[in-house]
Parts: C-alpha cells; sequence; structure tokens
C-alpha cells in the first residue's frame, strides 16, 4: 500500500538514503529532503511531507526530522506552521531580498535605560529602510514571550522575518517558538546561543550592516 504523500511529490515509498547514509544519516536524510523541495517548488505554497510520516518511513525520531525541518527552513526551502503542516517555500518568496517587514523586538526597560542600545537599535532600523524594506519596533515589557503574543495574537500580518538584537539566554525558547510559527528568525548577538540557529555574532569584523546584507535580505 502507498504511503499518502502531498500532490506533485515522490512517494515515499520511493525513496531511500544513499548506501553511505548510515554513517552520517541526518545529513543524508537533510540533502535528501532539500533536493526533493528545490526541485517540487513553484510559485505558490505547497504540502510538503509531515515530521512523522518521514520519521516512520525512514525509521528516525521524530524530533531529528524536526531539527532537519527547521535547517531547510532557516534557509528558506520550507516552511513550517505550528500545530498544522510544513510548506515548501515558495520560489518567488525563497531567493534574494524577499523580506515583506521586519519585526525587531526591543526591550523597553532597556531602551530606556541604555543610550547604546537605543542607539544600536535605530541603526539596524535605518539600515532597513535603507534598502526600503518595511520594519516594526515590537516593544516587550517583562517577558520575551510578549513577542510571540505581539506577533501571533494581535497579529502584524505583513512580518515574516524577525531580528533580534542581543537577546539574553531567557530569550531563546521564544525565539525557537517563533520559528515553529513559520517566521525567519536571526538573533545578533555579542555572545553565541547554544541551540539557536542564525545566531550572528557581532564584532569589529561583522557588523550589524554586514550580518544583515549577508544573512537576512542575502545580498
Amino acid at each position: 500500500m502507498k504511503s499518502c504523500s502531498p500532490t506533485g511529490l515522490p512517494q515515499l515509498t520511493q525513496l531511500q538514503l544513499p548506501a553511505d547514509g548510515i554513517t552520517n544519516r541526518s545529513a543524508s536524510l537533510q540533502s535528501l529532503l532539500r533536493r526533493i523541495a528545490e526541485e517540487n517548488r513553484n510559485g505558490k505554497l505547497q504540502a510538503f511531507y509531515s515530521i512523522r510520516t518521514v520519521a516512520k518511513h525512514f525509521d528516525v525520531p521524530p524530533a531529528r526530522v524536526s531539527r532537519i525541518y527547521r535547517g531547510l527552513s532557516s534557509e528558506r526551502v520550507l516552511r513550517m506552521i505550528w500545530g498544522s503542516k510544513t510548506l515548501l517555500e515558495p520560489q518567488a518568496l525563497a531567493g534574494n531580498g524577499h523580506c515583506k517587514s521586519i519585526g525587531i523586538p526591543v526591550g523597553l526597560g532597556l531602551f530606556m535605560e541604555s543610550v547604546e542600545y537605543r542607539e544600536t537599535i535605530l541603526l539596524l532600523q535605518s539600515e532597513i529602510w535603507n534598502h526600503e524594506i518595511e520594519e516594526r519596533l515590537l516593544f516587550f515589557r517583562n517577558n520575551q514571550y510578549e513577542i510571540v503574543a505581539l506577533c501571533t495574537q494581535n497579529h502584524h500580518p505583513r512580518i515574516d522575518t524577525i531580528v533580534w538584537l542581543f537577546p539574553d539566554g531567557s530569550s531563546k525558547s521564544a525565539m525557537l517558538r517563533l520559528r515553529d510559527l513559520g517566521f525567519r528568525v536571526f538573533c545578533l548577538s555579542n555572545q553565541l546561543i547554544t541551540g539557536m540557529p542564525d545566531c550572528h555574532l557581532v564584532s569589529g569584523r561583522s557588523s550589524i550592516r554586514t550580518i544583515l546584507r549577508k544573512e537576512v535580505l542575502r545580498i
């Protein structure tokens, strides 16, 4: 009996990992899924294989498949929608510079107290304006999860990308939650946040402007 695969995609029963996949099964599976996604994208959102069916077919833990999907989401190949399904990112949105609107989380207390933080936020805002992309400052007072609420319950429908400046370790769960909801999330930090994809270190050699252009806008 054939597995039920989304329309237009190869049946999972027809897919196998290469012979060398045993040595690095996760990398082989990610490479296979990336190739299928890239070969089958068009100008519209389309359904992709569910995490559960991929995990069952290839006999790997669902958590591992979820990590692979998050990686492909950060590459703008897939779009993960929390509690729903995984979609192929349309080709028109997957290329260079296609941010609709960028949300910038801003800690209200730090913004009021720190001139340096305030100037850095305004610098990022100015750089986004210079590339003619819409942005929104998303202020939170006490809890970083206020950002999740702003982007969902009170939603900003145009925001598809979050650029979080200098988040602390407690922000990690909120950033991962936003990724699970389908947002592209980038953290620009002076220290690496372990387990957070798209965490980029700001330094003298890699400025906010450089990271924005190279990693977020990809120009």
